[in-house]
């Protein structure tokens, strides 16, 4: 009997590790926030940033993008390739 709780005990944890290692896509929130920045641009934001992709400026964009919003490098780049993908 005790070897059984042993083996469930052991077969539980086994789970939980692997559980918590895979942990959820993060890909659906990453594609939400994105969204949400672009809404917080105003038009004007997001021509002046269109304005520097054109350019071929896809850095300068990322950093206007950053000081615009307060959002980190990643959302900021995700977001200027949302916007040059949509245009």
């Amino acid at each position: 009997m005790t070897i059984i709780l042993i083996l469930v005990a052991l077969v539980v944890i086994f789970l939980l590790v692997i559980f918590f290692q895979t942990g959820t896509p993060s890909a659906p929130r990453d594609v939400t926030y994105t969204r949400e920045i672009i809404q917080q641009l105003s038009a004007n934001e997001k021509e002046q940033i269109m304005t520097l992709l054109r350019q071929g400026k896809k850095i300068e964009a990322i950093k206007i993008c950053r000081s615009l919003t307060g959002c980190g490098l990643k959302e900021a780049k995700d977001t200027v390739e949302k916007l040059l993908e949509t245009s």
